[in-house]
C-alpha cells in the first residue's frame, strides 16, 4: 500500500511538472514566429534584451521594435500578433470572459484571431484611449504618439469602444475602420476604407502586404519606453 501511494505522488508531481507553461497563470504567453531586425523585450526590472525566433515571450512582457525592425507572435490557441515598425506593445495574462491579450501603447499591429474548434475566441486588447474586442477575426490597429487608435478590419467584425466609457462603442465590419480619438466620448462612425491599414485587404483588392515586413507603425519612436527585462525558458538573447 506504501509503495502504491508513493508511486502514485510521483506520477502525480511528474504529470504536473509536464503540465504545458501555456496554462501557468503569468506563464508563457506565447513564441516568436518571425523576428526581423532587432527587436527588444523588456521583463521586470531588468535591462533590455534582444528576441530571437522561436523564443518565448510571457505575461507582462514588453517589445518594442525599431523603425527597421518587426516581429510575429503565435499565441497558444494559434493567434497570431504581427508587430510593425516603430511600436511598443505589451501582452496580457488573459483572464475573464473577454480575454484581455494585448495592450498596444505605440505603433501598429495585425493580429489575426483563430477560432476555438470553430466557435467564438473571445477576446480583447487595449490601447491609451479604446478597447477592442473580438471574436475571430483579422484586423490591425494603430495607435498614434497621443493614444489616438484606428482600428480597421480585414475579415469578421470588431467592436470598438472608449476605454472608460465601454458602453460607447461601434461595430466594424470587414472593410471598414474607425478612430477613437483623445478627449472623445466614443469612436467615429465607421467608414469604409480609402487605404488599407497593414496586413489588411483593400476594398479595391489591393493588398497591403498581409504578413511581409512593409508596413509602418503609426508611432515614430518606441525608444525609452518600458522598463522591464529578463529571461524565459528559451528566453531573448543579448
Amino acid at each position: 500500500m506504501t509503495r502504491t501511494y508513493f508511486n502514485l505522488t510521483v506520477m502525480v508531481v511528474l504529470l504536473l511538472v509536464a503540465l504545458p507553461m501555456w496554462a501557468a497563470p503569468g506563464g508563457v504567453q506565447g513564441q516568436m514566429a518571425a523576428v526581423k531586425g532587432k527587436v527588444s523585450l523588456v521583463r521586470g526590472q531588468a535591462s533590455p534584451v534582444l528576441l530571437r525566433k522561436h523564443d518565448t515571450v510571457e505575461a507582462d512582457d514588453e517589445i518594442l521594435t525599431d523603425h527597421k525592425s518587426s516581429a510575429t507572435i503565435r499565441m497558444p490557441d494559434g493567434s497570431t500578433v504581427r508587430i510593425y515598425p516603430d511600436s511598443h506593445v505589451v501582452l496580457r495574462n488573459e483572464t475573464g470572459s473577454w480575454k484581455e491579450f494585448l495592450q498596444v501603447f505605440l505603433g501598429t499591429v495585425r493580429v489575426q484571431i483563430e477560432k476555438l474548434s470553430g466557435r467564438p475566441n473571445p477576446k480583447s486588447m487595449t490601447t491609451p484611449t479604446a478597447i477592442i474586442a473580438v471574436r475571430g477575426t483579422i484586423f490591425s490597429v494603430a495607435v498614434e504618439q497621443n493614444g489616438d487608435t484606428q482600428a480597421g478590419v480585414g475579415e469578421g467584425l470588431v467592436s470598438v469602444a472608449n476605454l472608460l466609457q465601454p458602453q460607447n462603442e461601434v461595430l466594424l465590419k470587414p472593410g471598414q475602420s474607425c478612430w477613437m480619438r483623445h478627449g472623445q466620448q466614443r469612436p467615429t462612425q465607421p467608414q469604409m476604407m480609402t487605404q488599407p491599414m497593414p496586413g489588411l485587404m483593400g476594398m479595391d483588392g489591393m493588398n497591403m502586404g498581409g504578413w511581409g515586413d512593409m508596413g509602418m507603425g503609426a508611432g515614430r519612436s518606441a525608444s525609452g519606453m518600458g522598463n522591464k527585462g529578463g529571461m524565459g525558458q528559451t528566453g531573448p538573447h543579448k
